[in-house]
């Protein structure tokens, strides 16, 4: 089953940034990013201390098998110097890019330098000023070189960054204008002339592809895409030399001299990340919406995921996106897989990742509640804003073999992730609070005994836990003599299928974490983490997907649907369950922490509850009625509701104690 090796925090006690990692042929992790802390921990450093207390500095810090420092440095000049990217070769040369406004940053002699950029047109006000640098660390941690890329007049970002087998380095970004370009390349002039707005000038991006020599001496080429609004995000490097740049623009193939493209094709998805097969096939992978509706993502036949599986889009909710995995030929011609990938709220995507046996790793940032998950070690801890996640698919994007939420209370986000030499995955990232962490993972082949996901039975979504709360642990292999433990106490059981058991949470667990194991014919499944919490509600809906039109029951006892509407100011009853501990006053449920209803945003008047058996639902059912509000008669009170209809299907929200139901559960409202 999958497991932790190690975990490690590594940061100071300032804002600590993270840009990513990489492993090196004997497994080690090398981690880089910038840090505002003055006790950010050193270790066989080649630069002890901050040398601009107040601003940032990149750090480097190698820790071994076990997760112990090797050595870890501060590195930059006397203003802000932000890493944006790091590579790793096989012999553990670390490779670190970024933006810098430091005209000190400390450079090696013999190293590229830049000539200051030509007169650029002005641009957006927002835009700042700030050099590209490249630094190589050796494997021992001191200076390998360091330079500018472009000049601190210059408006550059790298993005990402590669290096091939003869160390020769690659970069790729967004700019303004000022990257230094070399003659014969394929586009020498920058596509990011700004755009009149009224009285102002709105700054248009361009990408960008350069290329070092392997002693970072001279650049090899380097080219803009030639791209107005374009962006080198990610970025693969063939054997051959030849570089692929993922864009919002589309995706390019420059050959090995940067002279001319090779292949290119449109803006199938966002592209955030890439990762090339060894047989030369691309994963590209990014998001598949856009404000203009602009990519062309079309999942394939067998696919993992064939349908976004977002919410339905209701009045006053969001609608998420969702992110899209393709593998495309070496060409970019042909789509030879294509699968969504994510939940009901959306996922952010940071890296990709290829093992030895080709299954594809991706990591980035989630809202806790929905990510499809396959033997996770952890269910989502953090807030609503997102925790982390690695995901692990088969090479042709059929089979989720692994995927968990990674994080603690706190916003989280995996911004880096490697496969280590035994099979093992490296992933880090920062929290909200500038805190850095990095695991160890040992993945495995999913188990014929496993906890998939820990759902609410209502909303069907893996929220956490309350006590007295149906739930539904997925899974498989789950025989007739199932028995499921939560916070090591075994609990009974509603019902028990090869794939799902159904139980009610102890009325008594306490807050906080809590493990949920299940033992079936003598083994043990994988334990998750997950937390308990004082209420967690979900509403029912009446197809049981958690989605759509809820279970809801008009005034007259008729079932609620889009033919059959509730009117505005008649008594409507929902069915709920995880509302937190319930006691009995005259046969009524009374909550002991305060409940609402809102129907489109509006606040309902309560009438009453009881708790029990209802509609053929699993355990014992939290039935609220409520009044559907009526605009004409708030209209007094607020003018702007004067002519105020319902739109005929609106969201439904239940609040118990500060913890919200799902989105994406309707009423039918008449007019």
């Amino acid at each position: 089953m999958p497991a932790f090796n190690w975990i490690q925090e590594v940061d100071g006690s300032g804002l600590d940034m993270f840009a990513g990692l990489g492993t090196d042929a004997q497994g080690n992790t090398y981690i880089a990013g910038s840090t505002l802390s003055a006790n950010f921990p050193v270790k066989s450093a080649a630069q002890n201390h901050s040398a601009s207390p107040g601003k940032y500095d990149v750090f480097v810090t190698k820790l071994d098998t076990a997760g112990n420092i090797v050595y870890s440095t501060y590195y930059g000049g006397s203003a802000d110097d932000i890493a944006t990217a790091i590579a790793v070769d096989a012999a553990g040369n670390v490779y670190v890019t970024g933006t810098t406004q430091s005209p000190d940053f400390p450079t090696t002699p013999g190293t590229y330098a830049p000539a200051p950029p030509a007169p650029q047109p002005p641009v957006a006000t927002f835009t700042t000023q700030a050099a590209g640098f490249l630094f190589k660390l050796n494997p021992d941690g001191s200076v390998g070189y360091a330079t500018y890329f472009s000049a601190i007049s210059s408006q550059v970002q790298p993005n990402a960054i590669a290096v091939d087998s003869a160390g020769s380095v690659y970069l790729t970004g967004v700019t303004y204008g000022g990257v230094p370009t070399t003659p014969g390349a394929y586009q020498t002039t920058c596509a990011c002339v700004p755009v009149e707005a009224g009285f102002f000038l709105i700054g248009v991006t361009d990408g960008f592809l350069t290329r070092f020599d392997p002693a970072a001496s001279k650049l090899i080429y380097s080219t803009y895409l030639g791209e107005s609004y374009g962006a080198g995000n990610a970025l693969a490097v063939a054997p051959d030399g030849s570089a692929y740049v993922g864009s919002p623009t589309g995706i390019y193939r420059f050959d090995a001299t940067g002279s001319s493209l090779l292949a290119s094709t449109g803006p199938v998805v966002d592209v955030l990340a890439m990762a090339l097969r060894p047989d030369g096939a691309l994963y590209v992978a990014g998001g598949t919406w856009g404000s203009s509706n602009q990519f062309q993502f079309q999942p394939t036949a067998g696919a993992f995921q064939t349908n976004p599986g977002t919410e339905p889009a209701l009045p006053a909710q969001g609608v998420a996106g969702q992110l899209g995995i393709e593998l495309m030929d070496a060409q970019l011609q042909n789509v030879l897989a294509a699968s969504y990938f994510g939940g009901r709220y959306g996922e952010w995507l940071k890296v990709l990742a290829l093992d030895a046996s080709g299954n594809l790793y991706l990591g980035g940032a989630t809202p806790p509640r929905s990510l499809p998950t396959r033997t996770p070690l952890v269910e989502g801890f953090g807030p609503s804003s997102g925790t982390g996640f690695v995901g692990e698919l088969s090479g042709d994007l059929s089979t989720l073999l692994f995927s968990s939420y990674f994080g603690d209370n706190e916003y989280f986000g995996v911004t880096g992730l490697a496969i280590g030499s035994n099979g093992s995955i490296a992933l880090g990232g920062a929290t909200g609070t500038g805190n850095i962490w990095v695991n160890g993972v040992q993945p495995a082949a999913p188990p014929a005994l496993r906890i998939d996901a820990v759902e609410n039975a209502a909303s069907q979504l893996d929220d956490p836990i309350s006590g007295g709360e149906t739930i539904v642990v997925r899974g498989a292999g789950f025989g007739g003599d199932a028995q499921l433990s939560i916070g090591g106490v075994a609990e009974p059981t509603i019902s028990i299928a090869p794939e799902a058991i159904t139980a009610t949470v102890p009325a008594n667990l306490p807050t906080g974490p809590a493990v949920v194991q299940v033992q079936s014919g003598g083994a043990a499944s994988n334990s998750v983490l997950l937390a308990a919490a004082t209420a967690s509600p979900g509403l029912f809906s009446a197809d049981g997907s958690g989605m759509g039109q809820g279970y809801i029951l008009n005034q007259d006892g008729t079932l609620n649907s889009p033919s059959n509407p509730a009117a505005p100011g008649d008594k409507i009853t929902m069915y709920a369950t995880g509302v937190g501990p319930v006691s009995f006053t005259n046969g009524y449920a009374v909550t002991e922490f305060p409940v609402s209803v809102y129907i489109d945003g509006f606040y309902c008047d309560g009438v009453a509850a009881v708790m029990g058996a209802a509609g053929g639902f699993p355990g014992a059912v939290y039935q609220l009625t409520v009044y559907v509000p009526n605009p004409a008669t708030l209209a007094a009170s607020n003018p702007y509701l004067q002519n105020f209809t319902f739109p005929p299907l609106v969201g439904i929200v239940l609040n118990v104690d500060g913890a919200a139901s799902q989105d994406g559960l309707a009423i039918s409202i008449a007019p």
